[in-house]
Formats: structure tokens, C-alpha cells, sequence
């Protein structure tokens, strides 16, 4: 079978190998530059096939080659609108930052405490053991001596977004009425360390693969709201629902 040569993100080069005339990419060079939102296409396939090499492979073992033949373009593109291999590998640590990204937990009108809480704890297992993230961190982990700034910078600004979710959650059960007010972000901390323990650091070491069972969640849940606000507001927590102001209503 005759190989095709691989797309670049830029015009043909004059002399370079030759494109099939039928393909998209020649239709494409044919109009001009790509367009925007296929520029965006080649890019986002350069990016999920350095992830998929970099997770398996690891840095050393993943060469620019690699990453430009599984993408199906030219070794020079990658070079062009990524810089070299440490300059690919930081675009995929960062995006792994923005990416793993779940919506934060919103506390909805007619909620009640223990079901709030309940459903900011399956977000934190959700967020922190998903297959993709859990690659990732060890990953993150692997490198780490490699590139310590960069994963010290990463690591420390999406644990503190992960935290600050959890402490808005508290903040709106406050608005409530549901808990007394307090400090936020203490109470994100100890329920976070609570409900998540030593999971996801076992999980990412490969020591352990079981997940957290709903009836420990919930055991862990109902321990923390006895522990944190005292019996009075426990023996309403699946009671009283939230009732929020007009501008946090949904």
C-alpha cells in the first residue's frame, strides 16, 4: 500500500511529497489555509494522541515523531504550533488543569443538607478517581522530578479550585439556613479529607482499584455533619430543605 504523506497545518511546501487530490487535506490546501475550526481539529487530535503517548509511554519514550505520525501530520507542524517536546508535554499537564474539569456542585432549592452534601461528595470521588484524571496524576507524579515547578503549579492551582467548589457549597448552606455560618474553606478541608481519605493517593500509587461504596459515603457524610455542626442541625439534615434567595434559586 503507497503511504500518503502526512497533512501539515500550513500550505503544501513546493517539492514536498505529494497529497492524494481527493483527500480533505488536499481540498483544504487547495482553498488557502485551513480553516479555523479545522486548524482546531488537527490540533485537538495532536493533543489526544501526545496524551495517549506520554500516559503510556511516559516522557523519555514519546518522541516528536511518534506524536506526528499518530496525529497524521508532519513532524515540522508539531514544531510550528507547539514548539518542541517539552513545550507539548506542558500544553498536555495544563490542559489536564483545565480539562478534568467537573462542574462544581450547586446547592438547589428544595435540597436538604444531607442530600447537598451527598451530592458534593460523589462529585469529589468523581473529579479526583475518573480514568482519564487518575492517567494523568501519575503521570503528573512520574515526571515530577523532571519538571517540579511545572507540576508543583499545576497540582497546587487544581487542588485549590477543586477546594474553593467545596467551600461555595457550604457558603449557599449557609444562605439557607442549613448550617450556621462559618469558615468556608476550613469546613471544605476537613469534609474533603473525611469523605475522600486515602483513596485517590492509593488509587494513583496502583495499591488499591475498589471505589468508595455509596453506604461509606453516606456513613462518612452523616458523621461529618454530626461532627461538624452537632446534633441539632444532624437530626434535621434529611429534613429541612433549603430555602435560597431569589438570586441563588434555581
Amino acid at each position: 500500500m503507497t503511504k500518503r504523506a502526512a497533512p501539515s497545518f500550513s500550505n503544501p511546501v513546493v517539492g514536498s511529497a505529494s497529497v492524494d487530490a481527493a483527500s480533505p487535506e488536499r481540498l483544504v490546501n487547495q482553498a488557502g489555509r485551513p480553516t479555523a475550526a479545522e486548524l482546531e481539529r488537527r490540533k485537538a487530535k495532536v493533543m489526544e494522541v501526545a496524551t495517549e503517548l506520554f500516559v503510556h509511554h511516559g516522557y523519555a519514550a514519546t518522541s516528536l515523531v511518534d506524536i506526528a505520525k499518530g496525529a497524521g501530520v508532519a513532524t515540522r507542524t508539531l514544531y510550528q504550533h507547539f514548539g518542541d517536546k517539552e513545550a507539548l508535554f506542558r500544553d498536555v499537564i495544563f490542559a489536564r488543569d483545565t480539562g478534568a474539569v467537573l462542574p462544581a456542585p450547586v446547592l438547589e432549592s428544595g435540597e436538604t443538607l444531607q442530600s447537598a452534601l451527598m451530592k458534593t461528595a460523589r462529585y469529589m470521588h468523581t473529579y479526583s478517581l475518573r480514568p482519564r484524571p487518575i492517567d494523568l496524576m501519575r503521570l503528573m507524579i512520574a515526571e515530577s522530578k523532571r519538571f517540579p515547578e511545572l507540576m508543583r503549579g499545576v497540582g497546587t492551582a487544581a487542588f485549590a479550585r477543586f477546594r474553593r467548589n467545596i467551600a461555595r457549597m457550604f457558603e449557599s448552606l449557609a444562605r439557607a439556613k442549613l448550617i450556621p455560618e462559618g469558615d468556608y474553606d476550613r469546613l471544605s478541608e476537613l469534609f474533603s479529607d473525611l469523605i475522600l481519605g486515602s483513596a485517590p493517593i492509593m488509587t494513583y500509587a496502583e495499591w488499591i482499584t475498589a471505589r468508595t461504596s455509596e453506604p461509606d459515603i453516606e456513613e462518612r457524610v452523616k458523621l461529618f455533619i454530626l461532627g461538624a455542626f452537632g446534633p441539632a442541625v444532624a437530626r434535621k439534615a434529611d429534613v429541612k430543605k433549603a430555602r435560597l434567595p431569589k438570586a441563588d434559586a434555581r
